[in-house]
């Protein structure tokens, strides 16, 4: 009479280096996290746009240009609105836009602005004639240099800072995240596949690839909300004012990019939790029949 033998169990030692396999994939997992925020980020010149909004730097500019503007019509009898008539928030909004896009494309040349010079000076020129002043070759002269000064400040203030140093990172950054993402991705596959071989039975291998998500969670989380404060950003001292803040509202994002990847990993965990248990429901029931 043969007796039913049911299947040996895989050895312990594979059961070791499945949980082994499972802490490494969590790593793993972390690090293809970690250059998906490089490609999202530092290599997205959408993400620099979005950076230079929320820091409010087009509007420290405005501030910035509307004073000096206002302070060359003062000293060269020339009123507040004429003299800011050429600028506007939304234009420098869209220059800035159009900074960062140059910067990605590889021009990273201050842009001269001539577009500001020649509309200050033929709304100061039109201001002389409306009001009867006689416009001069001196005057004229003397409206050239204001006009070329308020260029110089919007070409100065209408700039993404540092813009040859930033695109050095960025090309280099173009050139080894892609790949570096394509390579991570295949190498966890390959551990998490290891993982699911190594592991002594079905429901084991899900707690193992539960608990790659789950750490992998832990290890994102982490780098979304404890990272940024321990770099005590604030302390630095940087001028003007809102080159630092753009600084810090760009470092502040891209590690909070991170909280996506925790929710997409810890909701990855959770699905596989609900389907253990669900599993686990079906087989008690079963047995109880």
């Amino acid at each position: 009479m043969h007796k039913n033998v049911s299947a040996r169990p895989r050895s312990k030692g594979n059961t070791v280096w499945a949980l082994i396999m499972s802490w490494l994939s969590s790593l793993l997992l972390t690090l293809l996290a970690f250059f998906l925020v490089l490609l999202t980020t530092i290599c997205s010149p959408v993400f620099m746009k979005q950076q230079v909004a929320r820091s409010g730097f087009s509007e420290t500019a405005y501030t910035y240009l509307y004073d000096n503007f206002v302070s060359y019509g003062a000293s060269s009898g020339f009123s507040a609105d004429v003299m800011t008539s050429a600028i506007s928030r939304d234009q420098i909004t869209a220059d800035m836009d159009s900074a960062v896009t140059r910067l990605y494309d590889g021009d990273t040349a201050l842009d001269s602005r001539d577009s500001i010079q020649t509309a200050t000076y033929d709304a100061l020129l039109a201001n002389l004639n409306a009001r009867g002043v006689d416009v001069t070759s001196d005057v004229e002269s003397a409206v050239a240099i204001v006009a070329d000064a308020c260029r110089l400040d919007y070409a100065n203030y209408v700039a993404i800072p540092l813009a040859s140093q930033l695109y050095t990172i960025i090309e280099k950054f173009d050139r080894i995240v892609p790949i570096s993402v394509a390579a991570m991705a295949l190498v966890c596959a390959a551990s998490i596949f290891l993982m699911l071989r190594l592991a002594a039975s079905p429901r084991f291998a899900v707690r193992c690839l539960t608990f790659a998500f789950t750490a992998s969670a832990v290890l994102c989380s982490i780098g979304a909300t404890a990272l940024v404060p321990a770099m005590h950003l604030n302390n630095l001292n940087l001028n003007p004012a809102s080159v630092k803040q753009l600084i810090i509202t760009y470092v502040q994002n891209l590690f909070g990019r991170f909280g996506l990847f925790a929710l997409v990993y810890g909701a990855l965990a959770v699905i596989l939790l609900a389907l253990t248990f669900t599993a686990g429901s079906r087989t008690k029931r079963r047995q109880n029949t």
